[in-house]
């Protein structure tokens, strides 16, 4: 049975929906989101560049927009959710800093967002928000211990532990890409200070790419289909030439799955899970490498627990940033004990 702080049946009874924000780098999502998990509606917009009064005013007007075209006024919503790139202070939702946010340092958001709406709002690391999301309604929905895996450009995570989301001191337990599996590797970029043997540095999309790239320039696959995009390659291409027997896109997907299963593999050493979800866009085709992937995992991890845990890919997609964003408001109302509620807390 899950811990009862994080019980998704509970979370049904309620009856107002919630305002979900998924703010990424690049692309920035808000979603209505009713509290049987179901996403009523959606909107997305690139990421506004322009700092960050810039980019709050952008989320304001997308929630706005959202709760008119569903014919909604504030108090008929529970509150917002917000899953944001960036290290948070420990006892707050000040944002410290948020690399893949131009300008966001420093920054009283959920403040800014609270004084807009006058709901209640809570601000997540948004490795954090996938993994409740992946959990509440996804790939690791009805388990008690889930490590999430997102791979994309970058490599994070989050972890469910014994019915609880597991945030750590600084609020940024599971961040993955920042494993250290071996500390020569000639494929690299050693321009990065991080990237010294980083799993990030090995598995996440520009990785890949640039594995297919290194082989490309020795001359050794000069049949490949891959030779046709060069430049243009990303991870996708490459594991989609490989499920068609292409040799290059093999030996890169192979390789790949080779790293992937060995970080994997200190992961359910460490915390013995009952299930570790593949997310992002490059986790979400994994599909093909997976055998491998659990092969290898198996290889090296502590038998029994490697015995016992389920590695799977997402069913989510993108909504899981959504769905998280909206459940870690529902929490945070629920440890300070609000009266939003049909139940007793």
């Amino acid at each position: 049975m899950k811990d009862s702080m994080m019980n998704p049946e509970r979370f049904s009874k309620t009856e107002k929906p919630l305002l979900a924000v998924d703010l990424g780098g690049t692309k920035t999502a808000v979603g209505l989101i009713s509290p049987t998990g179901k996403i009523l509606s959606i909107l997305q917009e690139p990421t506004s560049q322009n700092g960050p009064q810039k980019g709050i005013d952008q989320i304001c007007r997308m929630l706005e927009r959202i709760t008119k075209q569903n014919d909604l006024h504030p108090q008929d919503v529970l509150g917002i959710g917000i899953g944001i790139p960036a290290v948070l202070e420990p006892d707050s939702d000040f944002v410290i800093w948020a690399p893949n946010l131009h300008g966001w340092r420093n920054i009283k958001f959920r403040e800014a967002i609270e004084d807009r709406f006058h709901l209640p709002v809570c601000i997540e690391y948004d490795g954090h928000t996938a993994a409740l999301g992946e959990w509440w309604q996804g790939s690791g929905k009805g388990f008690l211990s889930m490590i999430n895996i997102v791979i994309g450009t970058g490599v994070g995570g989050g972890m469910i532990l014994d019915g609880k989301l597991f945030r750590g001191v600084s609020r940024l337990a599971g961040a993955v890409g920042w494993f250290i599996l071996e500390v020569d590797n000639e494929i690299i970029d050693h321009d990065k200070e991080y990237s010294l043997g980083a799993w990030e540095a090995q598995i996440a999309g520009p990785a890949i790419a640039q594995r297919a790239h290194f082989y490309l320039v020795q001359g050794e696959y000069n049949q490949s289909i891959l030779t046709k995009l060069n430049s243009e390659l990303t991870a996708r291409d490459i594991f989609s030439a490989a499920q068609y027997g292409d040799s290059l896109a093999l030996r890169v997907a192979n390789e790949v799955a080779d790293l992937i299963g060995m970080g994997v593999a200190n992961i359910v050493s460490l915390l013995n899970p009952d299930v570790v979800v593949f997310g992002g866009g490059v986790g979400a085709n994994l599909t093909f490498i997976l055998p491998r992937i659990k092969s290898v995992m198996e290889r090296y991890a502590q038998p029994y627990s490697a015995k016992n845990v389920l590695i799977t890919v997402s069913t989510l997609g993108n909504k899981a940033g959504l769905l998280g964003a909206a459940y870690a408001l529902w929490l945070r109302l629920q440890e300070k004990n609000q009266s939003y509620f049909k139940f007793s807390i």
